[in-house]
């Protein structure tokens, strides 16, 4: 499975951080049943870490996907809405860094 997650990473240049989408992709271990039921995901964060991620099962495509394209999708566009709302910052925050976007390169049709 693969999600979207926000990553926070530094430059010399620049005393704060600077955000960026990844993708990440993860391995269902199991399905918990609380007062909704629950995907269990194990994989690494964009930092590098194993790190545990719960679900909705309704998020199933609108958060986590069976497919890294459709992550890289969703990754595009909130990149674009972020541009577009912060733009003004200007480098080295905007353009964002486009990890996902060797992904799309596979799609053209969806560059577009």
């Amino acid at each position: 499975m693969y999600s979207v997650h926000e990553h926070l990473y530094y430059i010399k240049e620049k005393a704060a951080p600077i955000l960026e989408y990844c993708v990440c992709e993860a391995e269902v271990t199991g399905f918990f049943k609380g007062g909704f039921e629950e995907i269990c995901l194990i994989g690494y964060s964009p930092k590098g870490f194993m790190t545990p991620y719960r679900y909705k099962l309704s998020d199933v495509g609108k958060k986590v996907f069976y497919t890294a394209k459709e992550a890289a999708e969703l990754a595009r566009k909130m990149t674009d809405a972020y541009e577009r709302t912060w733009g003004w910052l200007g480098e080295p925050d905007i353009p964002m860094r486009r990890t996902w976007e060797p992904i799309l390169l596979d799609f053209p049709e969806v560059m577009q």
